[in-house]
């Protein structure tokens, strides 16, 4: 029985641990430019981790596919200035990216699966901002939860005070 209890116990912990791995990996990170971000958002842990995060930030990126609005990862995400400058650039993105920017006139260049989509905005560094790209892939639709947010079909801009 004490046997029982302690694999039990073992077992337990370790993947209580594992849970909190995936949150822990969610921090701060600079890319070549000198960009602060921050990306994660697979699994709710990471989404939770993510949300301590968002008011250091004013511009939020959400990608997903389909109809439903499945959240997808290991998107290519360059964010060029009006020379097509790269100012930002991040090889392989989770469904959420959190960076700051300053205020000016932006191309998104996002890449997923080889299907690349373009997105131009201009952005007020005093707003937060959200970017949703979404990939209308021919997925099954009935065999994937869709995201908790509000999911347009195209890419959108959002912003709050």
């Amino acid at each position: 029985m004490l046997k029982k209890y302690c694999l039990l116990l073992s077992i337990s912990l370790s993947l209580s641990a594992t849970g909190a791995c995936h949150a822990d990996e969610v921090a701060i990170k600079e890319d070549v430019h000198g960009v602060q971000f921050v990306t994660g958002g697979i699994g709710s842990e990471e989404v939770e981790a993510m949300e301590a995060f968002k008011k250091q930030f004013n511009l939020y990126f959400l990608f997903s596919e389909g109809k439903a609005g499945r959240v997808i990862d290991d998107i290519q995400l360059a964010i060029l200035d009006t020379k097509n400058q790269p100012v930002f650039e991040l090889a392989h993105a989770a469904p959420r990216v959190l960076l700051n920017l300053p205020s000016g006139k932006y191309q998104a260049v996002a890449s997923y699966l080889g299907s690349e989509q373009r997105y131009r905005f201009v952005h007020d560094a005093k707003k937060t901002q959200r970017i949703i790209l979404n990939w209308k892939n021919k997925i099954d639709e009935d065999t994937v939860e869709p995201i908790s947010e509000d999911a347009p079909a195209d890419a959108t801009t959002t912003e709050s005070p």
